[in-house]
Protein backbone atom coordinates (compact mmCIF):
# COMPACT_ATOMS: atom_id res chain seq x y z
CA UNK A 1 0.00 0.00 0.00
CA UNK A 2 1.10 3.65 -1.42
CA UNK A 3 1.54 6.11 1.63
CA UNK A 4 -0.15 9.36 0.76
CA UNK A 5 -0.17 12.58 2.29
CA UNK A 6 -3.97 12.22 3.13
CA UNK A 7 -3.34 9.24 5.15
CA UNK A 8 -0.46 10.54 6.96
CA UNK A 9 -2.82 13.81 7.82
CA UNK A 10 -5.31 11.40 8.51
CA UNK A 11 -2.75 9.93 11.20
CA UNK A 12 -1.81 12.87 12.69
CA UNK A 13 -5.11 13.83 13.19
CA UNK A 14 -6.06 10.83 15.08
CA UNK A 15 -2.49 11.39 17.37
CA UNK A 16 -3.38 15.00 17.78
CA UNK A 17 -7.02 14.22 18.72
CA UNK A 18 -6.30 11.19 21.60
CA UNK A 19 -3.44 13.22 22.94
CA UNK A 20 -6.19 15.85 24.28
CA UNK A 21 -8.63 12.75 25.07
CA UNK A 22 -8.56 12.88 28.89
CA UNK A 23 -8.76 8.91 28.70
CA UNK A 24 -5.86 8.10 26.57
CA UNK A 25 -3.40 10.33 27.99
CA UNK A 26 -4.68 9.83 31.75
CA UNK A 27 -2.29 10.93 34.08
CA UNK A 28 0.31 12.02 31.40
CA UNK A 29 0.15 15.72 30.36
CA UNK A 30 0.95 14.72 26.53
CA UNK A 31 -0.32 18.38 25.80
CA UNK A 32 2.16 19.97 27.70
CA UNK A 33 5.00 18.27 25.89
CA UNK A 34 7.73 19.97 23.65
CA UNK A 35 8.36 18.26 20.37
CA UNK A 36 11.66 16.85 21.66
CA UNK A 37 9.50 15.07 24.08
CA UNK A 38 6.68 13.90 21.52
CA UNK A 39 9.23 12.68 19.17
CA UNK A 40 9.45 9.27 20.66
CA UNK A 41 5.79 8.60 21.17
CA UNK A 42 4.77 9.96 17.35
CA UNK A 43 7.83 7.63 15.80
CA UNK A 44 5.70 4.67 18.04
CA UNK A 45 2.65 6.08 16.72
CA UNK A 46 3.80 6.21 13.14
CA UNK A 47 5.13 2.74 13.42
CA UNK A 48 2.14 1.22 14.66
CA UNK A 49 -0.13 2.43 12.26
CA UNK A 50 1.79 2.70 9.18
CA UNK A 51 3.80 -0.41 9.51
CA UNK A 52 7.00 0.98 9.14
CA UNK A 53 8.68 4.57 9.88
CA UNK A 54 12.27 6.08 8.67
CA UNK A 55 13.16 8.36 11.53
CA UNK A 56 16.17 10.88 10.72
CA UNK A 57 16.25 10.85 7.30
CA UNK A 58 18.82 12.87 5.11
CA UNK A 59 17.89 15.26 2.67
CA UNK A 60 19.68 17.71 1.04
CA UNK A 61 19.69 20.78 2.64
CA UNK A 62 21.74 24.06 0.81
CA UNK A 63 21.91 26.57 3.32
CA UNK A 64 23.87 23.62 5.99
CA UNK A 65 27.66 23.96 5.50
CA UNK A 66 27.62 20.03 4.67
CA UNK A 67 24.66 20.43 2.74
CA UNK A 68 22.70 17.62 3.97
CA UNK A 69 20.32 17.74 6.98
CA UNK A 70 17.63 15.39 8.55
CA UNK A 71 13.83 15.16 8.21
CA UNK A 72 11.74 14.28 10.94
CA UNK A 73 9.74 10.69 9.17
CA UNK A 74 9.59 9.05 6.36
CA UNK A 75 7.04 7.17 5.37
CA UNK A 76 7.31 5.50 2.12
CA UNK A 77 8.35 8.25 0.45
CA UNK A 78 6.31 11.05 2.19
CA UNK A 79 8.96 13.56 3.89
CA UNK A 80 7.25 14.73 7.48
CA UNK A 81 8.70 17.46 9.71
CA UNK A 82 6.76 17.89 12.98
CA UNK A 83 6.41 20.88 15.09
CA UNK A 84 4.82 21.66 18.57
CA UNK A 85 3.19 24.97 20.29
CA UNK A 86 2.38 23.86 23.91
CA UNK A 87 -0.05 25.82 25.74
CA UNK A 88 1.97 28.77 27.34
CA UNK A 89 4.03 29.27 24.36
CA UNK A 90 4.22 31.99 21.53
CA UNK A 91 3.17 31.60 18.09
CA UNK A 92 7.31 31.71 17.31
CA UNK A 93 7.36 27.73 17.55
CA UNK A 94 4.60 27.09 14.64
CA UNK A 95 5.73 30.47 12.92
CA UNK A 96 7.40 30.22 9.30
CA UNK A 97 10.04 31.97 10.39
CA UNK A 98 11.33 29.66 13.06
CA UNK A 99 10.32 26.55 10.70
CA UNK A 100 12.16 28.07 8.00
CA UNK A 101 14.92 24.86 7.70
CA UNK A 102 12.25 22.66 7.64
CA UNK A 103 10.60 24.51 4.74
CA UNK A 104 13.72 24.19 2.83
CA UNK A 105 14.36 20.89 4.14
CA UNK A 106 10.31 19.79 2.65
CA UNK A 107 11.55 22.23 -0.38
CA UNK A 108 14.40 19.89 -1.74
CA UNK A 109 12.73 16.75 -0.90
CA UNK A 110 12.18 15.13 -4.69
CA UNK A 111 8.59 13.81 -3.68
CA UNK A 112 5.56 14.66 -1.36
CA UNK A 113 6.10 16.60 1.68
CA UNK A 114 4.15 17.34 4.70
CA UNK A 115 4.85 20.15 7.50
CA UNK A 116 2.74 19.22 11.31
CA UNK A 117 1.48 21.54 13.00
CA UNK A 118 0.30 20.45 16.63
CA UNK A 119 -0.82 23.61 18.48
CA UNK A 120 -1.99 22.93 22.13
CA UNK A 121 -2.91 26.94 23.22
CA UNK A 122 -6.24 28.32 22.95
CA UNK A 123 -5.51 30.98 20.94
CA UNK A 124 -4.93 29.19 17.50
CA UNK A 125 -3.35 30.95 14.12
CA UNK A 126 -5.38 32.19 11.61
CA UNK A 127 -5.39 31.25 8.26
CA UNK A 128 -3.53 34.22 7.11
CA UNK A 129 -0.84 32.86 9.71
CA UNK A 130 -0.81 29.70 7.59
CA UNK A 131 -0.59 31.59 4.30
CA UNK A 132 3.25 32.93 5.58
CA UNK A 133 4.63 29.68 4.88
CA UNK A 134 4.07 30.29 1.22
CA UNK A 135 6.56 33.27 1.74
CA UNK A 136 9.47 30.34 0.85
CA UNK A 137 12.97 31.37 2.52
CA UNK A 138 16.09 32.20 0.00
CA UNK A 139 18.02 28.64 -0.75
CA UNK A 140 21.26 30.84 -1.58
CA UNK A 141 23.02 30.82 -4.96
CA UNK A 142 22.00 28.21 -7.60
CA UNK A 143 19.04 27.20 -9.89
CA UNK A 144 17.61 24.49 -7.47
CA UNK A 145 15.19 22.05 -8.28
CA UNK A 146 11.33 22.94 -5.74
CA UNK A 147 9.20 20.37 -4.77
CA UNK A 148 5.48 21.54 -3.65
CA UNK A 149 4.88 20.51 0.35
CA UNK A 150 1.58 20.25 2.49
CA UNK A 151 1.52 22.34 5.72
CA UNK A 152 -1.02 20.33 7.93
CA UNK A 153 -2.19 23.01 11.41
CA UNK A 154 -3.98 20.76 13.74
CA UNK A 155 -5.38 23.43 16.38
CA UNK A 156 -7.82 23.09 19.06
CA UNK A 157 -11.41 25.33 17.86
CA UNK A 158 -13.03 25.44 20.98
CA UNK A 159 -12.40 24.41 24.59
CA UNK A 160 -15.83 23.68 25.60
CA UNK A 161 -16.97 21.40 24.11
CA UNK A 162 -13.22 20.25 23.36
CA UNK A 163 -13.01 20.36 19.46
CA UNK A 164 -10.38 20.32 17.31
CA UNK A 165 -9.79 21.96 13.73
CA UNK A 166 -7.09 21.16 11.23
CA UNK A 167 -6.09 23.60 8.71
CA UNK A 168 -4.33 22.16 5.34
CA UNK A 169 -2.48 24.01 2.30
CA UNK A 170 -0.42 22.85 -0.24
CA UNK A 171 2.42 25.12 -0.60
CA UNK A 172 3.24 25.29 -4.39
CA UNK A 173 6.66 27.60 -4.88
CA UNK A 174 6.61 29.46 -8.17
CA UNK A 175 10.45 30.36 -9.34
CA UNK A 176 10.99 34.11 -8.79
CA UNK A 177 11.53 36.19 -12.01
CA UNK A 178 14.43 38.48 -12.26
CA UNK A 179 13.91 41.92 -11.24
Amino acid sequence: MAVTVKAVRKAFGLLYESILDRNFRKTLDLNKWSESELLPLVRTFLLGYFGHCYPEEWVRLPSAPSEWGRIDFQLGDVAVEFAVRRPGDRKGPLSAKVNQTEMIKLLMYEGPALLVLFDFSLHPFEETDIERFRDYPSLGRGNFKRSAFNVAYFHIESARPLTCGCISKNIRIAKRSKR
